[in-house]
């Protein structure tokens, strides 16, 4: 088992022209999918407020959070997503995950579809 990453492309939520194709690292112990600050820019991703995020070191931080529009595993869905500092890992968790039916299966290093519930 280990880490792998998915290609992902981006879009202005607006302005669909904005857009990025990337490679996002799978983090299940991500709460929301992390883009760096220059990525965000560079799609026009305005901060819609903030969260109090828990970072690895154990450090607590107030991040801006913003919306985007994203094609992963032929959906195209808008999601959430962490303005993370410049340099910072470019990341998909698992509310991203959740709102697109996909799990990760680690030993095959790959998303698979999910059924969502209702309950």
């Amino acid at each position: 088992m280990g880490t792998f990453r998915v290609e992902v492309t981006l879009k202005n939520i607006h302005e669909s022209a904005r857009r990025q194709t990337l490679s996002l690292l799978v983090d299940t112990g991500a709460t929301y999918t992390t883009l760096p600050r220059t990525v965000a820019e560079s799609l026009g991703c305005s901060p819609i407020g903030t969260r109090r995020v828990l970072l690895a070191n154990g450090r607590e931080e107030e991040w801006p959070i913003g919306l985007v529009m994203m094609t992963l595993e032929n959906q195209e869905l808008p999601t959430v997503c962490l303005i993370g500092p410049n340099g910072g890992p470019a990341l998909l968790g698992a509310v991203t995950l959740e709102e697109f039916a996909l799990s990760v299966d680690p030993v095959a290093k790959r998303l698979v579809p999910v059924r969502s519930y209702l309950t």
